[in-house]
């Protein structure tokens, strides 16, 4: 009778022996390294079989699993999930951008503007671009320009070009000269608006402003404000004769009293006019009398300085009951002009040109020369003293 096996002093570990051929016992090799003791605080995590997947299985499974995603739920389910959002194919054609429209600008002021489309006005912003175009113009649009505009479908309105100009208004930038500022542009007629009184008569801005008019085919008008305030009524007829006899039209208004006012509604009906002069001339108030309800600002004069306020900061068109526009531009205390030679001057002031034709020497500048005729019929009362003197201040400030 066998033996019965013998246990390892204070083990647990069984040892298993085999019985050779012959006496001699030894360890019996195991297939393994692993412990026959019951470790089983990983046997749940760990798989000691390593299976080697074939090669389409990966595709079978992932088809199986495409199919069972699509499959068609239950009619419980259907009812209780909210249908799905309408796919767009990726291929379907884009809605085109609406062409640009052309629009009348009404303000501006930097890259911000406003702009007269399909009957209505609107806010605007000036492309960028715009601004890249070396025109010799400081700001790329002007109140009366005709401009390409786009809408971005939720409001928003840009200026994506400026069409050529007919007619520009502009003077010289102080800070930037040679450039320009831009006043408007497009403009039929220049409403040069000049107060006999508070502020005074000033015949140089009158004449500056005449100038800018030539130099881009601008039809000027000059009328004279504050009628009811003229105290010498042969002082203010003569010097509006100078004008008259240069052929420019002439008109004596006040908006106190109504003066004139028919005759200004007349002159603006039809025409994109441009009203420019000194500031406290009041022409905000001409064209409150000329269109009652017109938002404009009307300001009060200086007492201290006898001089117009700034009620007007930046140009505005407004439009006309009897047709046409009217752009209102800030005053001014001087006006500098742009784009204006020498060579140029005496064609803005001919009866000066025509008296230097027997000036002694043929570069005179009617300044101190001797045997000068201009200065001589300046003297005789043939060319008017406040002309002469609005042609020097401008021949000196050309000849720096």
């Amino acid at each position: 009778m066998p033996k019965p096996r013998r246990k390892a002093g204070g083990g647990g570990t069984r040892k298993t022996l085999r019985r050779s051929g012959s006496v001699k016992r030894s360890r019996a090799r195991r297939a393994d390294w692993s412990s026959t003791l019951d470790e089983d605080w990983d046997a749940k995590d760990y798989d000691p079989v390593q299976r080697v997947m074939r090669r389409d299985e990966r595709d079978r499974r992932r088809r199986i699993e495409e199919a069972a995603v699509e499959s068609p739920p239950s009619p419980d389910a259907a009812a209780a999930r909210p249908p799905p959002a309408p796919k767009t194919p990726a291929s379907a054609p884009k809605t085109p951008a609406a062409p640009p429209r052309t629009a009348l600008v009404t303000a501006a002021a930097g890259m911000s503007a406003r702009v007269y489309v399909d009957g209505e006005e609107r806010p605007a912003t000036v492309r960028g671009l715009l601004t890249e175009i070396d025109d010799g113009f400081i700001n790329p649009v002007a109140v009366g320009d005709r401009a390409a505009v786009s809408e971005d479908g939720g409001g928003a309105w840009a200026i994506e070009s400026v069409e050529p100009r007919k007619t520009v208004l502009a003077r010289a930038d102080p800070f930037l000269a040679p450039r320009k500022q831009l006043i408007a542009a497009n403009a039929d007629a220049l409403l040069i608006v000049a107060s006999w009184r508070a502020p005074d008569f000033w015949p140089e801005l009158i004449d500056r402003y005449l100038i800018a008019a030539g130099l881009s085919g601008i039809e000027p008008i000059i009328c004279v404000n504050k009628a009811d305030l003229i105290d010498d009524p042969k002082a203010c007829e003569d010097a509006l004769r100078v004008y008259r006899r240069m052929g420019h039209r002439t008109l004596l208004t006040s908006a106190v009293a109504g003066t004139g006012i028919s005759d200004l509604r007349d002159a603006l009906a039809g025409n994109l006019t441009v009203l420019a002069g000194l500031s406290g001339s009041g022409k905000s108030s001409l064209m409150a009398a000329v269109q009652p309800g017109l938002d404009i600002r009307v300001g009060a004069i200086s007492a201290a300085h006898r001089q117009g306020r700034h009620t007007t900061t930046q140009s505005a068109l407004y439009r006309l009951d009897g047709g046409g526009w009217v752009a209102d531009t800030p005053g001014v205390r001087e006006f500098a002009l742009a784009g204006l030679t020498l060579g140029e001057l005496p064609i803005y002031f001919p009866e000066i040109d025509e008296a230097a034709a027997a000036c002694r020497f043929s570069n005179c500048a009617h300044l101190e020369e001797p045997s000068c005729a201009v200065r001589a019929a300046e003297m005789s009362g043939d060319i008017s003293p406040s002309r002469a003197a609005s042609y020097r201040a401008v021949f000196d400030e050309l000849e720096v």
